[in-house]
């Protein structure tokens, strides 16, 4: 026997405790759950696992009402008020006289009148259903699950919604604050998918309704799992089933399943390559592209400079790995100019971790209450797939800060707040480094930057004389070509002579790539000096130093440790640096003389 999930232990604590007679069931609803020796699709759960105490019917608008049997149905006839007490006599002897003919296999006559399917009229017949008692037919209590939820109360502006859409959500919450159901043993289920695409009144905190997450199956769930689908003849593996369950954290049961259909099918073992390949398509089917799976390919010591960072990182993995939780930041902020390393800082520490590594881009759509369900369903796949570190680049341009004027209805500010639950939701510290990237740090919410928070803010500068000469050293390395014996240093300072101020880590990579180019084309198969001073002399830097000054002055000034900055600003003011990093406003001319335009 298979224990019960988490959440089918909250549901029951639940409707035992008659605390609420609306719930919502949300999430991982299209999954397999376990029950006894087998899995099941959820109605079918539900169905088995409710009718062992319970009178269970289920409704959706596609089928309408569905029952266990016939005699279910009649009790909801007359629970509903369908008949008078003498239409109701006459119904109970016409389905005696039906059942007869029936075992006789004759022809049954008449039909009784079909029921409605629109929720509109459904939903006031299961009210009345179930508070009039009749459906529990002498157990414990009758629930009724009306599936697909959403398409009975879509989250929209109560202004905008249709008639019926408004009546079916006035009839829900009734049915919510209305005690006479469950005195009467009446419960009522709803299911969805996609929580922010139900109406927002319904699953509003403090509200009696009982909302109830169906998380993606763990690394132990999808284990037992995968043992079951072997124990039914199932693929063969090139791998353990604990790496298996393991290597598809994200996923579910049904998407076990297809990538075991797929192996057999084929008749090849599974392997880890197909296993990534399809979590991929799965992310990017399920959410729409705005979630990138990466394969952390680096480590820190692959990374020139950056000294003090890279010690503090090492001490948050070894905090991990201890677990050591208190040392884990909730959240890190990466500051500084482009190409200075801040992607590959975070996709090196993924691969250090262990962690899984996501790219996350902004959700907004133009249509209403669309960024809010884009992103809540960002988050919950990101609750699935932990241990992650998350990277969310150009932070400034997800959101305006609460005090700009946005005209955006206030999505910013409500993607903000999901994003605040998500990260300060203490069971996921240490399983999950938020990591934001901007050159722009005084374009973000003053909140991102309260301790506790998304609290190590972090300034990678432009490298030093000694960390280019690293960082030249590294790329031969890290892109596998030879060189012939240079002199590095030279090169650096070459480098500094002809852009003072101007050169990054990506610009040396791109100079580094150059030179290897460069001596492809003439024949040679190690990358020598005169290759190194070619691909120097034709690089054009993408910036101005002017530029990169201001934004290494503002990322300086935003830091939150003295460790983190260099020796020529340790003793200088955050309020000075940040006057300093001010940009310059921009004067142009136009048909009224000479215009101030707004710094940006």
């Amino acid at each position: 026997m298979r224990p019960m999930p988490s959440w089918v232990r909250d549901l029951h604590e639940g409707i035992e405790a008659e605390a609420s007679s609306l719930f919502i069931l949300h999430h991982n609803i299209a999954d397999y759950v376990p029950l006894g020796q087998a899995f099941l699709p959820l109605p079918a759960f539900l169905a088995q696992w409710l009718e062992q105490t319970d009178t269970v019917i289920f409704y959706n608008r596609s089928t309408g009402l569905r029952f266990p049997d016939e005699e279910t149905q009649r009790r909801f006839r007359e629970g509903a008020g369908l008949k008078g007490e003498r239409d109701q006599r006459d119904a109970h002897l016409e389905d005696q006289r039906r059942r007869a003919l029936m075992a006789l296999g004759e022809a049954t006559g008449v039909e009784p009148p079909s029921l409605p399917t629109h929720p509109s009229k459904v939903i006031p017949l299961v009210g009345q259903a179930l508070r009039s008692g009749r459906l529990r037919n002498g157990r414990r209590r009758a629930i009724a699950v009306l599936e697909y939820a959403e398409s009975i109360a879509p989250a929209a502006d109560i202004s905008c919604m249709h008639e019926d859409d408004r009546t079916n959500l006035v009839a829900l919450l009734s049915f919510a604050a209305d005690r006479a159901i469950p005195e009467q043993g009446g419960v009522l289920l709803l299911t969805v998918g996609n929580l922010a695409d139900l109406h927002p009144t319904l699953r509003q905190p403090g509200g009696r309704v009982e909302v109830i997450e169906v998380p993606l199956p763990d690394e132990a769930e999808r284990l037992q799992y995968v043992e079951y689908l072997l124990d039914q003849d199932g693929p063969k593996l090139s791998m353990s089933a604990e790496a298996l369950a393991r290597a598809t954290a994200g996923l579910t049961r049904l998407h076990l399943d297809q990538l075991c259909r797929h192996a057999k099918t084929k008749g090849s073992p599974l392997t880890f390559e197909e296993i990534k390949q399809r979590k991929r398509e799965i992310l990017r089917q399920e959410l729409y592209g705005m979630v990138e799976l990466v394969e952390p390919s680096f480590e820190l010591d692959t990374i020139g400079g950056l000294a003090a960072v890279k010690e503090f990182l090492r001490e948050v993995i070894q905090a991990i790995r201890d677990g050591d939780l208190k040392m884990v930041p909730r959240g890190i902020t990466l500051l500084g100019p482009p190409g200075v390393g801040k992607t590959a800082v975070a996709e090196a520490l993924a691969k250090e971790c262990g962690f899984n590594f996501v790219k996350i881009t902004n959700p907004r759509e133009k249509w209403v209450g669309a960024s809010e369900r884009n992103y809540w369903k960002i988050l919950q796949s990101l609750r699935a797939l932990t241990p992650l570190v998350v990277l969310e680049d150009e932070a400034d341009q997800s959101e305006q800060s609460r005090d700009e004027v946005s005209g955006d209805s206030g999505v910013g500010n409500r993607l903000r707040q999901m994003r605040f639950e998500f990260t300060g939701d203490p069971t996921i510290q240490g399983k999950v480094l938020w990591i934001r990237i901007t050159n722009r740090p005084d374009r973000l919410d003053p909140a991102e930057r309260r301790s506790g928070r998304f609290s190590e803010r972090i300034p990678l500068l432009m490298p030093d004389a000694d960390e280019r000469v690293a960082i030249f050293g590294i790329m031969p390395k890290k892109h596998d070509f030879a060189t012939t014996a240079v002199d590095l240093t030279k090169m650096a300072k070459l480098c500094e002579e002809r852009f003072p101020g101007q050169i990054t880590g990506a610009d040396i990579e791109e100079i580094s790539l150059r030179a290897y180019r460069h001596a492809r084309v003439r024949g040679a198969k190690a990358v020598g000096e005169e290759d190194y001073r070619w691909a120097i002399v034709d690089f054009i830097p993408s910036q101005s130093a002017d530029v990169i000054g201001r934004q290494e002055l503002m990322a300086v000034s935003h830091c939150s440790s003295r460790r983190f900055l260099p020796e020529r600003y340790r003793d200088v003011g955050a309020e000075r640096l940040r006057s300093r990093a001010a940009p310059v406003p921009r004067i142009v001319w136009g048909t009224d003389g000479f215009r101030r335009l707004p710094r940006v």
